[in-house]
C-alpha cells in the first residue's frame, strides 16, 4: 500500500514545492528502519553469544590445549552434500587429527543430517569427532565465527579451518593450510586483489598478499573474533557477507591476509546462495572504502555478556 502512494505523495509535495523535505523525511525512515534491523540482528546473535550452545553430540570441538585441527562447516541447503565431505575431511593426511563443528542453519535437514551422523563410525581416519548444532535461526556464514567465539570464551587459543559444502579438497588440505598459517593472519584459498571495486579483481599467486579472502578454505586466527565489535558493527543489511567482513576486520587490525597454496574444486555452484547476495557485494565494498575504521568505531566496544557463552555437549 505504501508504494502505491508513493508516487502521489510525492507529486503532492512537489506541488507544496516540499519536495526537498519529503526526501529527508523519507532518507530518515530508511535509516530508522536500518537501525531496527542492526539491533535486532545484533539481539539475536548476542544471545547465543551469551547463552551458548547445546550440541546433541560430544561437544569435543575446539577444546583449550587441543592439538587437532580445529575445522567448522556451515549447512544450508545442500543436504546431500555431507558424507562426501565427512569423506574428505576423515581422509586427511594430518597426523595429529581433526576434529569436526558442523552448524546446521536450516532445521528443514537437521533428521537427515541426524541420520547421517548416527550410521557413522568414526574409526582410523583423521576425524577425532564430529559435532552439530542444528541452529533455530539462520545465522548465514557468520555463525562459522559465533562458534569460534564460543570456543574462545571456552578457553581455545588458536587457528580455525573453514570449509564450505560445496567444495572438494584433496587430503593435503589441512597440512596445506596449516604450513601457511601464522598467528594475526587469515589464509584463503579464494583470495585476490581488489582495485576499486569488488567486480575488479586479480588473480593472485600463492602467498600474496590479498585485499579479499573467503571463508571457504581458509584458516584464520581465531584471536579475530574476540573484538565484540566483529559482532556489534556488523551492519544487518551486509550480515550475510561474512567473508568481506572478516577480510576488512583482519586488514583494520593490521593482520596478514594472504593467498592459500591448496587446490579446490567446487561444485554445485547453481546452490550458492552468493548468488542472490551479488548486488550487495560491491556496495558493502564501497561502504567499507569510505568509511573505513569509522564503522567500528561507533560500536559498543566491550559487552561483558558475550563472554559468557560456551559450547556444551550433551554426551
Amino acid at each position: 500500500m505504501i508504494g502505491v502512494l508513493r508516487p502521489h505523495a510525492r507529486r503532492v509535495a512537489r506541488r507544496l514545492r516540499v519536495e526537498p523535505a519529503y526526501d529527508r523525511g523519507l532518507a530518515f525512515a530508511r535509516r530508522l528502519t536500518e537501525r531496527r534491523r542492526d539491533l535486532a540482528w545484533r539481539r539475536l546473535v548476542g544471545d547465543v553469544l551469551t547463552n551458548g550452545i547445546v550440541v546433541p553430540t560430544s561437544g569435543a570441538w575446539a577444546r583449550p590445549g587441543d592439538p587437532r585441527a580445529q575445522i567448522v562447516v556451515c549447512l544450508w541447503n545442500r543436504p546431500q552434500r555431507l558424507e562426501a565431505v565427512l569423506d574428505m575431511l576423515d581422509g586427511q593426511d594430518w597426523p595429529a587429527g581433526a576434529r569436526l563443528m558442523l552448524w546446521n542453519n536450516n532445521p528443514d535437514d537437521r533428521d537427515h543430517y541426524d541420520r547421517v551422523l548416527a550410521a557413522r563410525a568414526l574409526g582410523d581416519g583423521c576425524l577425532a569427532s564430529v559435532d552439530i548444532h542444528h541452529s533455530e535461526d539462520n545465522l548465514g556464514g557468520l555463525a562459522r565465527f559465533v562458534v569460534a567465539r564460543l570456543a574462545r570464551n571456552g578457553g581455545y587459543d588458536g587457528p580455525v579451518i573453514m570449509l564450505d559444502d560445496d567444495q572438494d579438497v584433496s587430503p593435503t588440505f589441512v597440512s596445506d593450510l596449516a604450513r601457511d598459517y601464522a598467528p594475526r593472519s587469515v589464509v584463503a584459498w579464494w583470495a585476490f586483489g581488489l582495485h576499486g571495486s569488488y567486480w575488479r579483481r586479480a588473480e593472485l599467486p600463492p602467498g600474496a598478499t590479498a585485499d579479499h579472502a573467503g571463508t571457504g578454505g581458509t584458516v584464520y586466527d581465531s584471536a579475530l573474533v574476540d573484538d565484540d565489535r566483529f559482532f556489534a558493527a556488523l551492519p544487518r543489511k551486509y550480515a550475510f557477507l561474512e567473508d568481506q567482513w572478516m577480510t576488512f576486520m583482519a586488514r583494520l587490525a593490521g593482520w596478514r591476509v594472504v593467498k592459500a597454496d591448496t587446490a579446490i574444486s567446487l561444485v554445485l555452484e547453481e546452490s550458492n546462495q552468493y548468488h542472490a547476495l551479488k548486488p550487495l557485494k560491491d556496495e558493502f565494498y564501497q561502504y567499507q572504502l569510505a568509511r573505513g575504521s569509522r564503522i567500528v568505531g561507533a560500536a559498543r566496544r566491550r559487552t561483558p555478556s558475550w563472554k559468557e557463552g560456551r559450547i556444551t555437549g550433551s554426551r
